[in-house]
């Protein structure tokens, strides 16, 4: 199974440059336009300006990437100098069930504030335009390669908040994760919240991708290892089956009983008499 994604189209690089203005010679200035067949970037790394997009003013410094997203009218004016920025233009962009090109909800500021992540997010703008204008082969596959690890950041920061900061587990991952705790551990009181919070993931998003990739439930895969590692210790050792209960995670000898029969067919006398 793939792991999940918000990214459904990965971004084509189009063109991007970095550019400077003093102040002296003049400022950076473009009156109000728009771009109906692609979206653009643009990252301010020193000087201020002020931007309009889609009728909404911002006051922007360094660290601040602006999205220019597709058919939105925009305008933008350096008021603080030197002026230094970084842009890149892109398109075939699906994020989820966002329109094509968008980065941001329509509905949300089309501003991302980087701050420590500045830097990273400077050099990967720069990689893509550098191999760009290499004009080597495979250089335009290779640039939107490079924006495809830009927009991973990104997405990162925007779209996944303190998860990612956490150092969030890939979907298979989580599942993984989850699995070998409930092996590894099955005499613990998991819950699916608890399975979810060690994760990083929505306990429903975790219980989908658990089945799918396990094919039954958390719930249901951890009374299959108490199962295994019951029948386990009956066949090998002469513990109480009281004992063996609370080994294996059941605070009650009866509904210790309850669960071997339904899982075995039979009780756990009779399968140590059998075994």
């Amino acid at each position: 199974m793939s792991e999940t994604s918000l990214f459904r189209s990965q971004p084509v690089f189009l063109s991007g440059a970095s550019f400077a203005f003093d102040g002296h010679a003049g400022r950076f200035m473009l009156e109000l336009h728009k771009h109906d067949a692609n979206s653009e970037m643009l990252l301010i790394e020193e000087g201020e300006g002020e931007f309009e997009i889609d009728g909404r003013r911002y006051a922007a410094g360094p660290g601040t990437l602006l999205f220019y997203q597709r058919g939105l009218w925009h305008k933008e004016l350096s008021t603080k100098h030197p002026f230094r920025a970084t842009y890149i233009g892109y398109t075939d962009m699906q994020i989820g069930a966002l329109p094509p090109d968008y980065f941001i909800d329509p509905a949300a500021a089309p501003v991302l504030e980087l701050r420590e992540h500045l830097p990273g997010v400077a050099k990967l703008m720069k990689d893509c335009i550098a191999e760009h204008r290499r004009m080597e082969p495979e250089s335009q596959l290779a640039a939107s390669h490079y924006l495809g690890l830009l927009f991973v950041k990104l997405a990162r920061l925007a779209h996944y908040g303190d998860a990612a900061e956490r150092g969030r587990s890939t979907a298979k991952e989580a599942v993984w994760k989850a699995k070998r705790a409930l092996e590894e551990n099955y005499g613990a009181a998991h819950t699916l919240a608890s399975l979810a919070a060690d994760t990083y993931l929505n306990k429903y998003h975790l219980a989908h991708l658990f089945k799918e990739m396990v094919g039954v439930s958390p719930i249901q895969f951890l009374i299959y290892c108490r199962m295994e590692a019951a029948k386990r210790y009956l066949r090998t050792t002469s513990l109480q089956v009281k004992e063996i209960a609370e080994i294996v995670g059941y605070q009650s000898e009866p509904s210790f009983y309850n669960a071997f029969m339904k899982t075995t067919g039979t009780t756990p006398c009779k399968y140590r008499d059998n075994r």
